[in-house]
């Protein structure tokens, strides 16, 4: 059971922290060899049968930041701070639906703010001046533009309702050079690392590799990012580990989101103007078996993915990206997929190959400052032609974000519904299953299930915030792994099966300054009907999740 907030956010390894259903055993987590891929299917299919009543805490409490953190943040404030500024009209825009953010991006940002509110162009509530002024003490090297070593620790206690043990995250960031602008370093080194020993959550597919290793007392060594970065004015290139994260909700995306592992990647992003961005990036994913009892193989799969991003003003941000998932027997990197000139759609389709490709359109708009609607639209197969007789493959998602001026900007209404239709997600070729180490690239929920959400939050201080959220999840019986043989798709209802729905109400409390003592509490109430998607029968109880740090 997913414990912890976003935080997954950007903490891959906090994903393991987060399962702690009363009354449920875990199998635990063992080393899978790469010569038994059977062990591997019978895990997968074990956590199909606990992802019902797991998800919604997951979701809940995975996305309770945005997007994945800037360098050096653990906890998530400034994703949380930028997002809530932009939306309420103070920064005057960024691409903030590509992330996540450089430390130096984010420096440009809060110049611009400064900039407009210097001019007169907006008038910041208390809370949201206050909020600059945090950023600005955080960001003093960037903004300066000093250049060096930075290193931060967050040691931590970290509690569930089985355990109480210590954690710890660290970061070490390294910048040389200065650009003209004196903002953007010539160089970027940057490594983050988790340790902790709780659980894994449970897999929505098959993997043949093993991610990390338990050490001495359990504990798991993360390297969760460890890149290189060389800039120039308008173009620079990473090399590395890093999360790619694409879409317009501050939560979880029907892309490609932060739900699996991070990706070990060549990155290339391109400024063009004020109002383009680019990005393109190509990664090796993990190892499947390929089993159908006459050929056995093990599968090398690889992921190439290009997106442009266009700011029209700072009301409205709109993103079209195009990526592409392939594997094989054998399989090596198709140098024409890493090209991020090209459009893989007319690549594979001019090649007769059979590889997932799949389109993303996104986009949000604020027509008042403090309210933002947005919207993503995920097409992994769709049918243009009339005599086709395959159904539609597609993810979508609506939501908005609201700061009320009554409450000078310290009250968030937020609301947000998101679809993952039956046959999104998975492939007829077992290789191109849109995973990575068992878990899926998108969001969540998976296939064949769709979500809403509700919250409220209040910023009490810059660092103090509390929230309430309900939220209702529907899985029907179809998993990533399933495919389409044919099946009378139209007179399927959605979810298909015995339905498992989900209700959860809970409530956060989190304290998050610049340094000094970290806190995190969070209670939830949680009911599941047709658990395990067996008629009639019912699951409820209660979770408690506790985490204090110090940040150093």
């Amino acid at each position: 059971m997913p414990m912890l907030r976003n935080w997954r956010r950007r903490c891959d390894a906090f994903k393991n922290f987060k399962f702690t259903l009363r009354k449920i055993r875990w199998v635990k987590r063992r080393k899978v060899l790469l010569s038994n891929p059977h062990s591997i299917s019978f895990r997968a299919m074990f956590s199909f049968k606990l992802k019902t009543i797991l998800f919604a805490s997951m979701f809940i409490l995975n996305t309770a930041s945005g997007a994945p953190g800037v360098p050096l943040n653990f906890d998530g404030w400034v994703t949380d701070a930028l997002a809530k500024l932009e939306t309420g009209g103070i920064t005057g825009g960024f691409h903030r639906q590509t992330a996540p953010l450089s430390r130096t991006e984010v420096a440009v940002i809060i110049r611009q703010a400064e900039s407009r509110i210097q001019t007169g162009g907006v008038v910041p509530s208390e809370i949201d001046r206050k909020l600059l002024e945090k950023l600005k003490r955080a960001f003093s090297r960037e903004l300066s533009g000093t250049t060096g070593q930075a290193m931060r620790f967050l040691p931590q206690l970290r509690a569930t309702e089985q355990k109480i043990a210590p954690a710890l995250e660290a970061a070490f960031h390294y910048t040389a050079g200065n650009l003209e602008d004196r903002l953007t370093p010539r160089l970027t080194l940057y490594s983050e690392l988790e340790t902790h020993n709780f659980e894994s959550r449970p897999l929505d597919g098959k993997s043949a590799e093993q991610r990390l290793e338990r050490w001495r007392g359990g504990y798991t060594f993360d390297f969760k990012r460890s890149y290189l970065q060389v800039n120039a004015s308008h173009l620079n290139l990473l090399v590395g580990r890093d999360w790619t994260f694409w879409g317009a909700s501050r939560h979880k995306t029907v892309g490609i989101s932060d739900n699996s592992p991070p990706f070990d990647q060549i990155r290339l992003t391109a400024k063009l103007g004020k109002r383009f961005k680019g990005t393109a990036f190509t990664t090796q994913l993990d190892s499947t078996w390929y089993d159908d009892g006459e050929k056995r193989y093990l599968a090398k799969r690889y992921m190439s993915g290009h997106r442009l991003d266009y700011q029209h003003n700072d009301r409205l941000e709109i993103g079209v990206a195009e990526w592409v998932l392939y594997g094989g027997d054998a399989q090596t990197l198709d140098w024409k997929y890493a090209n991020p000139f090209t459009f893989y759609y007319a690549l594979q389709y001019n090649a007769k190959a059979d590889d997932n490709v799949m389109f993303a359109f996104d986009a949000a708009i604020r027509p008042v400052d403090g309210l933002r609607f947005y919207g993503e639209w995920i097409i992994d197969d769709i049918q243009y032609e009339s005599d086709s007789d395959d159904p539609h493959a597609v993810a979508w998602l609506l939501g908005l974000t609201w700061y009320p001026k009554q409450f000078d900007r310290h009250l968030e209404v937020h609301s947000e519904y998101a679809r993952v239709n039956r046959w999104a997600y998975t492939h007829l070729v077992p290789d191109n299953q849109f995973t990575h180490f068992g878990y899926a690239l998108g969001h969540p929920i998976g296939p064949d299930a769709d979500t809403v959400r509700l919250s409220t939050s209040y910023q009490f201080t810059v660092s103090a915030e509390a929230t309430v959220h309900a939220v209702l999840t529907r899985h029907g019986e179809g998993t990533i792994a399933d495919r389409f043989y044919g099946e009378d798709f139209e007179a399927l209802p959605f979810p298909t099966g015995t339905v498992a729905r989900t209700l959860e109400i809970g409530g956060r409390f989190s304290y998050r300054p610049l340094d000094g003592c970290n806190l995190l509490l969070s209670y939830t109430l949680y009911q599941t009907h047709n658990s395990e998607h067996r008629s009639g029968e019912a699951r409820r109880g209660q979770r408690l999740t506790f985490q204090m740090g110090y940040l150093l």
